[in-house]
C-alpha cells in the first residue's frame, strides 16, 4: 500500500501483476472481496481466460491490475510448459517521456568585467554613516548601492541547463568530423577497401588533433589558474603561516568580551576565503567580494564593528539557501537527497571574527574539556584516533580487552536546543552583551529551499546551530562540553559530533564489564534526552579489542543494551575515516585505501597525456597521496602484507608520473623523483 499511495501522490500509472491465489472465475467470499478492493481503488484486471488448468479444474489467479486500460493495447495468457501457471502477458502503448528542461538560478558573468566593476564602485559615495545608524540599516544601505552596481554587471537570470560543448573542439576539427562522418557511410555503402582506408586516416586524423587540442587547453588552464593563485596571495600579502595569538589576557578580563577590528583583519579574512564556493540567496559569491575589496572594505568593517558594539546580528544575513544534493537512488524520494545549505558570503565575514576573537577567548581560559579534539589548536582526528590505539594497543600488552562504543548522534546539529546553549555559554564567562549577541545570531533564523529555479516558502528555525556556518562546529562543542563527565565507569572521546565510549576488562571480568558499559550508556542516553539529543541505536556499533587468544573467551553471547535494543559486538567499523578491526590490524582499511587510490590513479592514468610532470605530480599528490597520508601513523606499523600493497600504490604512482613501461625497473624513477619506498618509512617507524 505504501507503493500504492507513493505512485498516486506522483500521478503515476499503476499496474499490479502476480499470483493473487484467489480463483476469480468463480463467485465467493474471497472473491467478491478482492473485486471489491479493486474498485475502491480504481484498478481493473486486465486477464479474463483461466492461468492455471488441470485436469479436475481449472482457475484465474494469475492477475494484471492497472488504473489506465487505455494504455493497454493487448492483454491474454499463454500456454507454457515450464510452469503449471499459464504465462499473462500484457502489451502497452507507451510513448517515451520527455524529459523536462532545468532550469537554474545564477548571476549571468557573460559580459562581466572586474575592471569596470571596479570603476563603478568607485563613483560610488561610500560616506560614513550616521554614528546613530543601526546595523540592520547600514547593511540595508551597503547591500542596495553594492547589489545596484553588481546587478548591472552581472544580472541574475534564470537559465536553461545545456549540454556543454567541448571547449577545446574548435571548427576546423568540426569539420573534419562531418568529412569522417560521409567516408564512413560512404565505406560502408561501397565495400571497397580504398574508401575504408580514407575513413580510418580521417579518423586518426581526429584523434591526434583532438588529443593535441585538448592537451593545449588543460595546461594553459591549469597553469593560469597555478599563477592567479600565487598573484593573489602577494597582492594581499599573505604567508603560509597563521598569525600568533596572545598566550595571556588582561588579569582584570574575567568574561568574554568582543572587540572591534581594522580594515587589515577582514581584509585577510576575506582573503583567506575559497573562491569556488557556492553563493547564498543572493547569488554574491566570495570571488566578487574579492574582486570588490578596495572599496567595500571599509564598509564591511563599520557593519561587523556596528554589529559586535549592539549585539546585534543583521537580520538579513539569518537566510539560508537550502539545496538537495542527490546520495543515491530517485532524486524524487526525499531521504536520498542530503541537504546543503548555503549561507550568504559576507555574513561568513562576521562570523569569522566571533570565532577568531571567542576561539582565543576559550584557549586562553581552557574552557573546552581535554576528551574534545574537534575545533582545538593542536588537535585533530589523528590525534584522537592515536591516543585510542595506543591505549588500545597498552591494553592488549597488559592482557585486558577494550570495549569501544561508537555513538551515532541522529542530527545533532539541528537538535540543539538554544536556550540550553546560551545559558551554557554564559556560564563558560560569556558577557552579557556578547550573549546578547549569540542570541540575535542564532534566533529568527530563516531558510528557503530551492530546487532548480523553484523556491519554497520562507520557514523560520526554532532549533540547532545555522548549518555550513562557521561558528556552528564550535558552538556545538559548548554544547557537549560536559558529555565526557557523565560516564562513571569509562571514558569519553569526541571529535565535534562523533564520540566513542572506552573500557578496559580482563576477561575474567566479561559480565561486570556488560554491567558497565550498560550503566554509562544509560547516563549518557539520560544526559542526551536532558539536552535534546538522540542515540541512533542502529547506527552505534560495539566493537571489542583484544589477542586473538582472549577474543576466543569472550562469550559468543556477550552484548549491550542501547534504548532496548541489544547491541553485538562487529569484527570491524569505520571510525572518523579509518577502518578499525577486533585485532588492530588495519588489513581492511589497508584493502578499502588501496582500491581507492587505484581508482583514483587510472582516472588520472587515462588522462595523463594531457599534463606534463610537474601537474602530474600535483594532481597525484592531492588525489592519492593525501589519502595515504590521512592518520597514515594510525596504521604505519601495519604488517608487511599491507605495506607492501601500499608500495604497489606508489610505484603505479611513479609509472604514471616517469611514463616507466610495466615491467621495467621501478627504484630509478622513484629516485628520479626523490619518493622514499614505503619499506624505508616503516623501517624508520
Amino acid at each position: 500500500m505504501d507503493n500504492y499511495s507513493y505512485a498516486l501522490t506522483l500521478k503515476k500509472d499503476i499496474f499490479v501483476v502476480g499470483d493473487l491465489n484467489c480463483n476469480l472465475l468463480k463467485s465467493g467470499p474471497e472473491s467478491d472481496a478482492l473485486n471489491e478492493l479493486c474498485s475502491s481503488l480504481n484498478l481493473f484486471q486486465l486477464i479474463k481466460k483461466p492461468t492455471r488448468v488441470t485436469l479436475q479444474s481449472s482457475s484465474l489467479i494469475d492477475v494484471i491490475l492497472t488504473s489506465n486500460t487505455s494504455l493497454v493495447v493487448e492483454s491474454g495468457v499463454e500456454e507454457t510448459h515450464i510452469s503449471d501457471h499459464f504465462l499473462v502477458y500484457s502489451i502497452l502503448k507507451l510513448k517515451l517521456p520527455k524529459k523536462l528542461p532545468d532550469y537554474m538560478v545564477i548571476r549571468s558573468f557573460k559580459n562581466y568585467s572586474s575592471e569596470a566593476f571596479k570603476n563603478d564602485l568607485e563613483q560610488l559615495i561610500w560616506q560614513e554613516n550616521p554614528i546613530d545608524q543601526g546595523v540592520n540599516q547600514r547593511l540595508d544601505n551597503f547591500n542596495q548601492k553594492f547589489l545596484s552596481v553588481l546587478d548591472m554587471h552581472a544580472p541574475i537570470k534564470t537559465v536553461k541547463i545545456k549540454r556543454r560543448l567541448c571547449p577545446f573542439v574548435d571548427q576546423e576539427i568540426v569539420q573534419l568530423m562531418k568529412k569522417r562522418n560521409a567516408l564512413h557511410k560512404l565505406a560502408r555503402q561501397t565495400l571497397q577497401a580504398l574508401d575504408w582506408d580514407r575513413y580510418r586516416s580521417c579518423r586518426n586524423q581526429i584523434k591526434r588533433k583532438l588529443r593535441e587540442s585538448e592537451r593545449k587547453f588543460v595546461r594553459s588552464k591549469s597553469g593560469r589558474r597555478i599563477e592567479e593563485s600565487k598573484a593573489l596571495i602577494t597582492s594581499y600579502g599573505l604567508t603560509s603561516t597563521h598569525p600568533e595569538i596572545p598566550h595571556k589576557f588582561s588579569a582584570e578580563i574575567d568574561k568574554f568580551h568582543f572587540h572591534p577590528v581594522s580594515c587589515d583583519v577582514i581584509r585577510k579574512i576575506v582573503c583567506s576565503f575559497p573562491s569556488n564556493k557556492s553563493p547564498g540567496p543572493d547569488k554574491v559569491s566570495v570571488k566578487v567580494i574579492k574582486d570588490a575589496l578596495p572599496y567595500i572594505l571599509q564598509p564591511l568593517t563599520d557593519i561587523v564593528n556596528c554589529s559586535l558594539r549592539e549585539s546585534l546580528f543583521p537580520s538579513a544575513w539569518k537566510l539560508s539557501e537550502v539545496i538537495p544534493l542527490l546520495k543515491e537512488g530517485n532524486h524524487e524520494i526525499a531521504k536520498n537527497n542530503r541537504p546543503i545549505s548555503l549561507l550568504l558570503a559576507a555574513s561568513k565575514i562576521c562570523e569569522r571574527v566571533v570565532l577568531e576573537q571567542f576561539t582565543a577567548y576559550v584557549e586562553q581560559k581552557k574552557c573546552l574539556s581535554v576528551h574534545q579534539s574537534g575545533n582545538r589548536k593542536l588537535h585533530s582526528i589523528e590525534t584522537l584516533n592515536l591516543f585510542i590505539s595506543d591505549k588500545i594497543l597498552k591494553s592488549m600488552d597488559d592482557k585486558e580487552v577494550v570495549a569501544v562504543i561508537l555513538l551515532d548522534l541522529s542530527k545533532a546539529f539541528d537538535s540543539i536546543d538554544l536556550v540550553l546553549l546560551l545559558k551554557k555559554l554564559q556560564v563558560l564567562g560569556v558577557s552579557d552583551d556578547a550573549l546578547c549577541w549569540f542570541k540575535s545570531y542564532l534566533t529568527g533564523r530563516q531558510q528557503v529551499v530551492r530546487i532548480g529555479s523553484t523556491v519554497s516558502e520562507t520557514r523560520t528555525l526554532n532549533h540547532g546551530v545555522p548549518q555550513g556556518s562557521i561558528l556552528g562546529p564550535m558552538l556545538f562543542n559548548i554544547y557537549i562540553n560536559d558529555l565526557p563527565m557523565v560516564p562513571k565507569n569509562g571514558n569519553l572521546k569526541s571529535y565535534v559530533d562523533d564520540s566513542k565510549l572506552l573500557l578496559s576488562f580482563s576477561v575474567n571480568e566479561v559480565n561486570s564489564a556488560a554491567a558497565k558499559l550498560n550503566e554509562d550508556l544509560r547516563r549518557v542516553v539520560s544526559w542526551c534526552s536532558l539536552n535534546s539529543l538522540l542515540i541512533n541505536p542502529n547506527k552505534t556499533k560495539l566493537l571489542v579489542f583484544a589477542t586473538r587468544y582472549m577474543l576466543k573467551q569472550i562469550p559468543a553471547d556477550f552484548h549491550i543494551l542501547l534504548l532496548g535494543k541489544k547491541l553485538f559486538p562487529v569484527t570491524s567499523a569505520t571510525d572518523l575515516g579509518v577502518t578499525l578491526d577486533s585485532g588492530l590490524t588495519y588489513d581492511e582499511h589497508v584493502t578499502k585505501l588501496v582500491s581507492s587510490c587505484v581508482g583514483s590513479l587510472c582516472q588520472i592514468n587515462r588522462a595523463r597525456h594531457l599534463f606534463d610532470m610537474k601537474t602530474l605530480i600535483l594532481l597525484i599528490n592531492a588525489l592519492v597521496f593525501s589519502k595515504l597520508y590521512y592518520c597514515s601513523t594510525i596504521w604505519s606499523n601495519s604488517s608487511k602484507k599491507n605495506i607492501a600493497k601500499l608500495q604497489k600504490v606508489q610505484n603505479f604512482a611513479a609509472r604514471i608520473v616517469t611514463g616507466t613501461k610495466k615491467f621495467d625497473h621501478i627504484t630509478p624513477s622513484l629516485k628520479q623523483l626523490n619518493w622514499l619506498v614505503q619499506q624505508f618509512l616503516d623501517e624508520q617507524n
